[in-house]
């Protein structure tokens, strides 16, 4: 992993951009903070989504929650016409 200024990262771009695609990692960080501010990695590691993967551990929705809203809850939603 590289970590760069603001500065060197503009005056390098393409070259870090190349970096990244082959698999390096290129932190960016903002000198007067000192914290990181971007992260540059390759569009393939990017984590792949797992359908499902939250089956189970969330509660079921209440009995009521596919019900149609009251009207008080309507006026709340859209505001008083």
């Amino acid at each position: 992993m590289e970590t760069v200024g603001i500065a060197e990262a503009k005056e390098h771009l393409e070259e870090l951009i190349a970096r990244a695609a082959r698999g390096e990692e290129v932190v960016i960080v903002d000198p007067v903070h000192g914290s990181a501010t971007l992260r540059m990695l390759p569009a393939s590691s990017r984590a792949k989504r797992k359908p499902g993967f939250l089956k189970d551990k969330l509660p079921p929705p209440p009995d009521d929650f596919f019900d149609p809203l009251s009207e008080e809850e309507l006026k709340d939603w859209y505001g008083n016409p």
